[in-house]
């Protein structure tokens, strides 16, 4: 029950008599909202008709809240039956905006449509494309570089909005610009002009929010009657969170608060926290009010209030992810009940990953979405661009591993590698990027006749499992959909729609949601952004009747701020909200956690708009201060700041929790703010510390129990972690195995040792080959199994989709080399690997002509090395095989080297010397020439074999090999024309040559398997196989079978 002046409000609310105007302010927690909804409970229970009642919020969120606790009011009153031609509770934009709809009638006029913020963003970044394309515009030449920079786009954005927020005209810009001297604000106005004068053009009379406030003051004093008529239409009006007025919603409130029988300006002074907005406080502090209620008393009291500092970003997101899991599972507090609020947009994306990694469901408020960045909305964008215009391999990947596709990257490779195999049965050439877009994407086969376009694809699919089968039949099914519903003349929201519903992810994405948890928020995440995304193309088609599909996918493509879309949920999720401070603004839960609280973040003093000189324009606006005098604001952005703070601490009504980081070693330091120290004080409380690993390593000496994040992973992870240590004692691992064994009876998964990797025997302890079988080693594989054998057997089973460049290099550069020794025109072959080269060629445009460059240099350096090594070397041939015997295998099997020679020369001593071309960059030194394995084996296959034509075979009885001269590896990349690099390898002594011949068999055997050898070397930082290489950190197994 209210008591002294708010008991007076009340009273008044229930009665028919005017009593003016009533300013009811209070602090935090102390009920101002709450008396508010009395207040207007009472009033529509004294029978007051609902239409005369307007309540004001000043965002559509907070409406929105307000509007869902006065239904539940109004519901329980006796007479609860009532009608009202439009919603009690509007936001001060929504509130404009019926007035300017009003004005429209009256005036036998089109209502004016309220355009996002992110579609006036678009507007403005191509209307300064255009003035950066075609040097228009008024734009100082400083400024001229930056125009089609995002940033600057924005700025100039911010800055318009304060304009506009205050009634200034472009007019009134351009005159203040030049009166200051200040060029940009006289390039603002004009370009607002513009602005104007293209929205104008569009065909609908299309507003922002900032604009519709002007607007609505605009027509109220074009049509007093108008006026007249709303003010004795609205008999009760109230304003709730008054504080966070900008000046002109100010004035257009104003308006009816005198003529009302009941007017009611409620807020928190110390709540302003949205001046970067134009937010000011004046008008809940200074508007002349009648009466005046001060709350003084806060009904927040957290039992629990603690501060936490990390000692590093991952402790810190796992200590928040155990805070809100234990609130959940010990105290029982509901997952909706739950808020992690941090200071900047930036922040949300590290929190939400982090709870979603524990498990927590998570809801992040669906209006504040920017469509292009949700994966499902680009997979989307992705799959109607298809249908229109071919994609490259990256998009055509992301669209069989996105939603549509649902593929995972082993999918993917095994897709690739059936659809190569399947191309060369057929005797094909196409790469398998280029199969997979031939069958799939519309622009493919669009041409292509049915008939002739099934016996390919049963073709293509012959060597594919049924997984991979399935991947691609969903793509196809879902392209053609969309490109039937093209085909048909259908609109842009049909042919969205066909694609969505031939995917099936909407009864999927359902169940997920229905089952709740960590996927199940995600799954509405994705349903938000779909709705979101038809909402856009639903607005799009009604302003665009005749747009093309096209057009759409760049209007969202273009959008880089958040739509606001509509939000259609009747119940929120029973999920733990994840936002910022701002969005925190009037509302609370009874566990909250407040994240990342650091210096430089909060506070953050940095000045908003500093290009245009936002803050001095709102300045002279509001206050006639002259721009050009300077003023200090840093302890006005302090206040702000801390207001801001307190504001986020008191949300919580029974446990308040503080997080922060201090590393002040890390690669960017991180400081606790200056605010915890202050909480700590007021709250009589001292800030915990957490060690090193003391959130992660449960259990250990001295830990604390409840850091160990609740969750079923992290303690099978725990248990099995014991288990496996054998420095832990019996004891422990004797009770964690009970421990593990009872969890695995229940089914928990992880604890069974039969899932553990680590604990699972061979698949097979078979050889890769049969010892009794030759085995043939070429140069280049010995080398590579003496530095590591696992690499060299698992790097050749990884299928790469597509031939890396440098490969391709290298076979043309070789090409190049042969053509040239076997008499070829040097031109004409110069200028066939070019168009070779650059047609295979797939680089960023920016990096095509150094990549070109690159490539002319290197065969002009190859073509020197042969000119200047005429004398010193006569050709024996190019390209030569090879395949001579050096003994026998362990189990007495052959054993050969086997390979190709780039070529094969003889010395002025008549002695044979091998050339191998490389065509990369990386070289040995030539110290370590005597060492080089690869040229080494050449010299034993050469020294043991003769040279038969153009290939070296094992000699016949009476033949003898030739002396060798060693060998030679020519570099011809370089940057520079003739600079062209060497490395010889002197002639092996026979001692040496046999001593190598001795070394394969081990060799051999190396690679046989079953048991591969990893071994550390200078070549581990370019391996694929780090993630799995036993010698590696990130590679090495978790478990073992101690």
């Amino acid at each position: 029950m209210w008591q002294g002046q708010a008991a007076e409000l009340v009273a008044a609310a229930e009665s028919s008599a005017r009593s003016g105007v009533w300013r009811v302010t209070g602090v935090a927690g102390s009920g101002v909202t709450s008396l508010l909804v009395d207040a207007l409970t009472a009033r529509l229970g004294s029978g007051a008709p609902a239409s005369s009642v307007c309540v004001i919020a000043t965002s559509k969120e907070s409406g929105g809240r307000l509007r869902r606790v006065l239904a539940e009011r109004a519901s329980q009153l006796e007479n609860s039956r009532y009608v009202a031609e439009g919603t009690l509770v509007r936001s001060v934009h929504s509130f404009a905006f019926a007035i300017v709809r009003a004005a429209s009638i009256r005036a036998q006029k089109p209502a004016p449509r309220l355009i996002t913020g992110a579609e006036q963003d678009a507007v403005i970044r191509e209307l300064l494309l255009g003035h950066a394309a075609d040097g228009r515009g008024e734009w100082p030449p400083e400024q001229r570089e930056a125009l089609r920079m995002v940033g600057f786009a924005r700025q100039l954005r911010d800055f318009l909005l304060r304009a506009v927020e205050r009634g200034a005209g472009p007019g009134d810009v351009e005159e203040l610009g030049r009166r200051y001297d200040r060029p940009l604000w006289v390039s603002a106005g004009a370009f607002l002009r513009e602005y104007e004068q293209t929205m104008a053009l569009s065909g609908a009379h299309s507003l922002n929010a900032s604009e519709l406030v002007t607007a609505a003051l605009e027509a109220l004093s074009l049509d007093p009657g108008l006026l007249t008529m709303l003010q004795e239409q609205w008999e009760t009006v109230m304003v709730d969170d008054a504080q966070h007025l900008d000046p002109q919603s100010a004035r257009l409130v104003s308006l009816f608060l005198p003529s009302a029988k009941l007017g009611v300006i409620a807020g928190d002074p110390a709540q302003s926290v949205f001046r970067f907005r134009g937010a000011r406080p004046e008008f809940l502090t200074k508007y002349p009010a009648d009466h005046e209620v001060v709350l003084n008393t806060s009904f927040r009291h957290p039992e629990d209030c603690s501060v936490v500092v990390a000692p590093t970003a991952s402790e810190h997101a796992l200590v928040v992810a155990n805070r809100v899991r234990r609130a959940h599972l010990l105290h029982g507090v509901p997952w909706s009940d739950i808020a992690v609020i941090v200071r900047s947009v930036r922040q949300l994306a590290g929190v939400r990953r982090a709870l979603l990694l524990a498990g927590v469901p998570v809801h992040l408020d669906p209006t504040d979405v920017v469509l292009a960045e949700q994966r499902i909305v680009a997979s989307m964008m992705l799959g109607v661009r298809a249908l229109t215009q071919p994609l490259n391999s990256a998009e055509l990947e992301e669209l069989v591993l996105g939603p549509i596709g649902g593929a995972d990257p082993v999918t993917l490779r095994r897709l690739y590698r059936g659809l190569r195999q399947a191309e060369m049965m057929r005797g094909g050439s196409r790469r398998a990027v280029q199969v997979l877009a031939d069958l799939v994407l519309p622009t493919s086969w669009r041409d292509t006749p049915p008939e002739e376009r099934a016996i390919e694809y049963e073709d293509a699919t012959a060597r594919l499992t049924e997984r991979e089968v399935d991947v691609l039949t969903r793509i196809r099914a879902v392209l053609d959909a969309g490109f039937q519903s093209r085909a048909a003349g259908d609109s842009v929201e049909m042919i969205l729609w066909s694609l969505w519903e031939a995917t099936g992810l909407s009864d999927r994405l359902m169940a997920a949601s229905l089952r709740g948890g960590a996927a199940g928020s995600q799954a509405d995440r994705d349903v938000d952004a779909m709705m979101s995304l038809f909402d856009a193309a639903g607005d799009y088609v009604e302003r665009r009747p005749t747009a093309s599909i096209e057009s759409f996918v760049r209007h969202i493509a273009e959008q880089q701020l958040p739509t606001g879309s509509r939000d259609r949920r009747g119940v929120l999720p029973d999920a733990v909200r994840v936002l910022t401070a701002h969005a925190a603004v009037g509302q609370e839960w009874h566990t909250v956690v407040v994240a990342g609280v650091q210096e430089g973040t909060w506070p953050t003093l940095g000045e908003t708009g500093s290009l245009f000189g936002q803050e001095e324009l709102v300045d002279v606006l509001d206050d006639g201060i002259d721009p050009n005098i300077p003023i200090s604001r840093s302890v006005e952005r302090l206040a702000e700041e801390r207001r801001l703070f307190r504001l986020a601490t008191s949300r919580a009504t029974g446990s308040l929790f503080v997080t922060a980081v201090d590393a002040p070693d890390a690669e960017d330091a991180l400081e606790p703010s200056r605010f915890l120290e202050e909480l700590c004080s007021e709250r009589g409380i001292e800030a915990e510390r957490v060690e090193e690993q003391e959130a992660s390593i449960a259990g250990t000496p001295g830990g604390r129990h409840d850091r160990r994040l609740l969750s079923t992973t992290a303690i099978v992870a725990e248990l099995r972690r014991v288990v496996c240590d054998p420095a832990e004692r019996p004891l422990r691992r004797e009770q964690a195995a009970r421990q593990l064994a009872r969890l695995a009876r229940a089914g928990v998964y992880g604890a069974d040792p039969e899932e553990w990797w680590g604990m699972r025997g061979a698949s097979t302890r078979e050889p890769l080959q049969n010892p009794r079988r030759s085995v043939q080693l070429s140069p280049s594989r010995i080398e590579s199994t003496l530095r590591c054998p696992l690499r060299s057997v698992l790097d050749r089973l990884i299928d790469d989709a597509d031939t890396p460049i440098h490969m391709v290099r290298g076979t043309l550069a070789h090409g190049f080399a042969e053509a040239i020794a076997r008499g070829a025109d040097s031109d004409a072959a110069s200028a066939l690997v070019y168009e070779a080269y650059a047609g295979l060629l797939d680089v960023p445009a920016w990096q095509r002509e150094t990549a070109l460059r690159e490539w002319d240099t290197l065969i002009d350096n190859l073509e020197r090395w042969l000119e200047n090594t005429r004398g010193q070397f006569e050709q024996v041939g190019v390209e030569m095989d090879m395949r001579v015997s050096v003994g026998t295998t362990e189990s007495g099997a052959p054993l050969r080297i086997k390979g190709r020679m780039d070529r094969l020369e003889r010395n002025n001593d008549g002695e044979l010397v091998v050339v191998d071309v490389k065509t990369g960059s990386s070289m040995p030194a030539q110290k370590n020439m005597g060492e080089h394995a690869q040229l080494s084996a050449y010299q034993l296959a050469l020294s043991r074999g003769v040279v038969d034509g153009d290939s070296v075979r094992d000699p016949y009885p009476g033949e003898t090999p030739e002396a060798v001269g060693g060998g030679v590896l020519v570099y011809p990349s370089a940057t520079d024309v003739g600079k062209y690099t060497t490395r010889e390898q002197a002639a092996k002594t026979p001692e040496e040559l046999e001593e190598l011949a001795a070394m394969l068999p081990g060799v051999a055997a190396a690679i046989r398997g079953p048991a591969l050898t990893a071994i550390v070397n200078d070549n581990c930082d370019n391996c694929r196989l780090q993630s799995i290489c036993p010698a590696q950190p990130t590679g090495r197994m978790l478990t073992n079978g101690s």
